[in-house]
């Protein structure tokens, strides 16, 4: 389930899957990264809070994931940061699902949009875990955050199809109406945890297109330069 929390008094959320790990998805309060403005003082204040460091990412939608290094902090065309203990990293996320993945050896924040769903980045993810750190896939906890609903992602037919194809069940994620198409792509990312057999796992119940306007949205904000992150320390 996910909380409310705060970091000198600007709203954060938390899922209590992961209590006791450090990790977090920020809001509208406190932006990481934008296209528009500066927000070193914003990174500044989570760093502080931390007590070191973050490492990040330029995502182009794939499912390439790099493991974050010591004295390294900006790695290119990576949709995956995997963490070992002492690590610190944040990713930035417009409607796209953020996974965080963790076990008592490490972890991974995973950038899955439709593309990155679409190629199974989610399991993608869990394979990495377990060839890395040696751990049973049940060892694995998951936390899918803020991103994009079924009702507010309309897509076409195409992506549907290749979103489609990415699961086995379709139970949910996926409503076809008069010849509309949408994709609940939170759904789908927990579906394809599931079927790579992972137990444990938390999902944001938070839109970030509609509802409370917590986050930001790319596609309904006029294609926003601003973000909301997640972040994880080890």
């Amino acid at each position: 389930m996910f909380y409310t929390d705060f970091i000198e008094g600007r709203k954060i959320i938390r899922s209590d899957l992961l209590f006791g790990v450090e990790h977090f998805f920020t809001t509208r309060e406190l932006c990481l990264f934008s296209k528009e403005a500066d927000m070193t003082d914003n990174r500044r204040v989570v760093e502080e809070f931390l007590g070191q460091k973050m490492a990040t990412n330029h995502p182009v939608h794939g499912i390439n994931i790099e493991k974050v290094v010591s004295g390294k902090f900006f790695y290119a065309d990576t949709d995956g940061l995997l963490l070992r203990k002492g690590c610190a990293a944040y990713m930035n996320f417009g409607d796209c699902v953020p996974v965080i993945l963790y076990c008592d050896d490490g972890g991974i924040i995973a950038h899955a949009g439709w593309r990155g769903t679409v190629q199974k980045m989610a399991q993608a993810a869990v394979k990495r875990m377990t060839t890395e750190f040696g751990v049973n896939v049940n060892e694995i906890k998951a936390v899918i955050g803020p991103a994009i609903c079924l009702d507010c992602f309309q897509v076409g037919k195409d992506v549907y199809d290749g979103l489609y194809g990415s699961v086995t069940d379709h139970t949910e994620g996926f409503r076809e109406r008069y010849g509309e198409y949408y994709a609940g792509l939170k759904d789908i990312n927990r579906q394809q945890l599931i079927e790579a057999g992972v137990e444990q796992i938390d999902v944001c119940p938070y839109c970030t297109a509609c509802g409370e306007k917590l986050f930001f949205s790319y596609r309904h904000e006029n294609k926003t330069g601003y973000r909301h992150s997640a972040v994880l320390k080890l």
